[in-house]
């Protein structure tokens, strides 16, 4: 005999980088709440309606029975922005099933109100994670991913598909997809990595800025060597590009001092998350304006590789490129290190 499932909570929260895991869970959410009351749930962004509007839709009456209210972006809600529905927890409607969506954390008073009557689901690796364990989160993810298409993949090329990949829950998951359908009831193995899962320089240059930022002066050599050689490298131009944003991102968490938050640089630089938070912790740590110096340095390499005659020197143009690469990375990691 069945046994009828537990009704649906009040409120949840269901916020990580782990966007595939996400996506799933709010799926079964609405499929459910559309089988019970043949309503399809309200969907509201915390980025557009204020919470007051969305208390609003909570407490509206229905007639069809149970109300979801799915509201993404949640964590854009600064502390005061949230207070209504902090307060609308405290005796919410029995008719409504209210969801909050996001990538971040939402406010901590908020997260509270709904554990008080609902759950708090968080999918995707610590926050305050190290990197070790960031990539380690990453690459199980992959293989979870790989396995849930049927495949299997080992940890040492599932950490090497997360290099070239990049730290992108979603974006890993698309290729767990592609790489098990195309090993069938094989393993995946080195070959079909490399045939089908393309470097995306974004991602090595954001290892290369993270070294450069925390004065890994070998590691920053190493990943360098690898963005401009190898077999498959990266434009210079690109490199110095990506270096670029970085290091605007990280001058903005300096300027913005103690009234730095993700959602304060987010509205700056458009970076969110973890990159966000990685920015804010980094731009403490490192000496007033270092960020700023490092900016001006970039721009000079920029020159150096546009119209420089330094990026001639050598035995070919690579060569000259590499060089004033390398000069630019020496000056960044003492730059940032001086006070």
């Amino acid at each position: 005999m069945s046994q009828a499932r537990e009704p649906l909570k009040p409120a949840y929260a269901i916020w990580g980088e782990d966007r595939p895991k996400i996506e799933r869970a709010v799926a079964r959410l609405s499929t459910r709440a559309l089988a019970e009351s043949g309503m399809p749930p309200d969907q509201l962004s915390a980025g557009l309606v204020p919470a007051t509007e969305v208390v609003g839709a909570c407490e509206a009456l229905s007639f069809g029975g149970l109300r979801l209210v799915i509201v993404r972006e949640a964590d854009e809600w600064k502390a005061d922005e949230a207070a209504p529905l902090v307060r609308y927890l405290a005796a919410p409607n029995p008719a409504t099933c209210l969801a909050l969506v996001s990538t971040g954390a939402p406010f901590q008073r908020l997260l509270a109100a709904v554990g008080a009557v609902g759950d708090v689901l968080h999918f995707g690796p610590d926050p305050k994670a190290k990197r070790g364990d960031r990539a380690r989160w990453f690459a199980d993810h992959l293989v979870g991913e790989v396995h849930r298409h049927g495949g299997q993949i080992s940890q040492p090329l599932a950490r090497e598909v997360v290099r070239r990949v990049g730290e992108d829950a979603m974006a890993l998951s698309q290729e767990a997809g592609k790489l098990a359908a195309c090993a069938g009831d094989a393993p995946v193995d080195r070959e079909m990595v490399e045939a089908l899962v393309l470097a995306a320089p974004e991602a090595r240059t954001y290892e290369l800025a993270d070294a450069i930022t925390g004065g890994e002066a070998a590691r920053a050599f190493d990943l360098l060597a690898d963005l401009a050689g190898g077999g498959d490298p990266t434009a210079p131009i690109v490199i110095q590009m990506g270096l670029a944003r970085h290091f605007r991102t990280l001058a903005a968490a300096q300027a913005l001092g103690v009234e730095a938050t993700p959602e304060a640089l987010e509205r700056l630089t458009g970076a969110r998350g973890y990159p966000a938070q990685k920015a804010i912790e980094q731009g403490r740590a490192l000496p007033p304006g270092a960020a700023s110096r490092a900016l001006v340095r970039l721009a000079a390499l920029e020159l150096d590789l546009r119209v420089s005659a330094l990026g001639d020197l050598g035995r070919s143009r690579e060569d000259g490129e590499r060089f004033v690469l390398e000069m630019a990375a020496r000056d960044l990691l003492g730059l940032l290190r001086a006070r």
